[in-house]
């Protein structure tokens, strides 16, 4: 049995930072869980840049406020570069 999953956002922008690649980001809501004690909300984060993975980042448990951040920061930082000055 599959654990139902919806999808929210799932895009990719080329990178000014690393030429001839883009950055990559999935949002998913994870529609079987239950916040609780350790998770703060139902969503999942998938963050890459280039068709390998590279600099991939992964996350779950967030609200969904936390995982807009996340997923901004990491597009700040690897398409404009502009996030490392924040």
């Amino acid at each position: 049995m599959t654990e139902p999953i919806e999808l929210i956002e799932d895009f990719s922008i080329p990178s000014a930072i690393h030429s001839g690649e883009a950055v990559h980001v999935c949002i998913r809501k994870d529609l079987s869980v239950r916040p609780g004690y350790r998770l703060n909300g139902p969503y999942l984060v998938d963050l890459h840049v280039g068709p390998t993975n590279r600099l991939a980042r992964h996350y779950a448990g967030m609200s969904r406020l936390d995982a807009n951040r996340v997923a901004l920061h990491y597009l700040l930082e690897h398409v404009d570069g502009i996030a490392a000055c924040i």
